[in-house]
This record gives structure tokens, sequence and C-alpha cells, in this order.
């Protein structure tokens, strides 16, 4: 779909009529997967002031001589999905989303495994983290192994199964064939001003159960396979919209940071 999440740094954006608006952190370095567990919002898309969709979500990319992505996360796209409620999400391009690319199961790129070991791409959940209450999470990884870009989802890192996998033989002879470059986590919202509230809705500095998180955030290094915790630098090109607090590292949450923002107009 032309209203795909798209990567913010590595994507040239085509003409279209929405744009697309980020909070996001990123690390340059050779990985073969990563890991994010990421709060769970459903914040509302207004489809009748011309807003399209609101996603948090982490990006594993392969960006020479193409972009070329694995994607996974939440997402609210009433047009998609027939519904106001985030969904659970995956996206794949092998060519800078022109000729490849789809979501979910739509195209057949996805191969699962076990039936996704209870897991539904497209599906929502029975609850959302709560404005100053309850928080609800689920974590996001892939793993490249066996020649195959495997997905593992669970309700925490300790959790986590492997649902299936993108074939890396999808990326030709791109940079994804092999490995990732770039790894990338945050927010996205599009559409065509005002834009979607992102995350919660709450700037990233209100904390914890008042704006978004990700938290937990590892890789894999290329080719070693040893585990390191994100380096992360963190960007706001549409400051007076959407922000970043972080990242931060703890003991109980290794790298995390916070996104987001209400959205709204003039979103520079």
């Amino acid at each position: 779909p032309a209203d795909a999440g798209q990567p913010p740094r590595t994507q040239e954006e085509k003409p279209q009529t929405a744009a697309h608006k980020y909070s996001y952190t990123y690390q340059y370095v050779n990985n073969i997967g990563d890991t994010t567990t990421l709060n769970l919002w459903s914040p509302y898309v207004n489809t009748g002031l011309g807003e399209i969709f609101s996603l948090s979500q982490s990006w594993t990319i392969g960006y020479s001589p193409v972009t070329q992505t694995a994607e996974v996360g939440w997402q609210n796209y009433p047009a998609y999905y027939g519904g106001e409620n985030s969904r659970l999400f995956i996206y794949w391009t092998a060519d800078g989303y022109n000729s490849t690319g789809c979501y979910n199961l739509s195209c057949g790129a996805f191969v699962e495994y076990n039936g996704g070991n209870g897991w539904y791409f497209g599906a929502g959940w029975g609850t959302y983290s709560q404005w100053g209450g309850t928080q609800y999470e689920f974590t996001a990884r892939y793993y490249l192994s066996g020649g195959n870009w495997w997905l593992g989802l669970g309700t925490s890192p300790s959790n986590a199964v492997w649902v299936g996998y993108y074939p890396a033989s999808l990326y030709g002879s791109g940079a994804m064939r092999t490995h990732s470059q770039l790894i990338e986590f945050g927010s996205e919202g599009v559409g065509s001003n005002p834009y979607p509230p992102e995350g919660s809705g709450g700037w990233a500095g209100w904390g914890y159960s008042y704006a978004a998180y990700q938290r937990e955030l590892y890789y894999w290094a290329y080719p070693s396979a040893a585990a390191y915790w994100d380096s992360l630098t963190a960007v706001q090109p549409s400051s007076n919209c959407y922000t970043i607090a972080g990242p931060y590292y703890s003991s109980s949450w290794g790298i995390y940071f916070y996104e987001g923002g209400p959205g709204g107009y003039n979103c520079y």
C-alpha cells in the first residue's frame, strides 16, 4: 500500500498527499537481528479529518544498495483493518517500497510456523494501556538463522516464541540476504494535516504510564551473533507534534526510550 510504514532515515518519499511523521531512534550496526518490547496503546485516528494511521514499530533494515526491511509492531489503521483498535502487523520490502512488500500474510512472503503459535497478524488485543493506569506490552524480534529472518513474539522477552519467517532469498542480492545494516525503533503517523496522535498521544517526557515506550532493546552482531545493548540516537523531525525521551538504561529495562505525542496541525 502507498501508506506502508517506512523507515525514516533511508526511505525517499514518493509524491503523495499523505506525509509520514516520526519520533524514532536508530543505530547503524551490522547485525543478524534485534529485539524490542513495545508498550501497547491504541491512539485514536480521526479518519474524518484525513488522518490515516498511527503505529509503533521496529525496522530491521538493509540500506545499500537499496532499502530492504523486515518490520513489526502495532498499528491503528482504520481504513485497512476496518476498526479503530491497534493491530499486530508485519511488513517487508526488498526494493525500497517499489514493487515488493505487503502487510501481514497478504502476499504470501511470510511463512507461518506452527500456525503462528497463537499470534494472528491483523488482530487486535483485548486490552490496551490506560492513561495513568495499567500498562500492556509485547516483545517482538527478528533473528536471521538458516537462511530465514525468523520473527519471535511474546508477552515478554522470556516467553517469546517463533511464529514464522521471511525467507532471506526474498531480498535477492541485497544486504538483507545475509545481514541487516541499520536498526530503527519508534512511532510513525500518517495524515495530511492534521496528523494523528502517536504512542499514547502524550509527550515522551511525561514518562511511564503517560507516554508510550520501547524497552529491552538489543541486537545480535554480524557475523559473531554476540548480543549487545543498542546504542541509539534519538531524532525528533516533527518535535512540535512528536518527541523522544532517552534513550536511557536501567537494570530492569535495559536500553529504553519514550516516544510519541499528540499530533495535530503543522507538524514540521
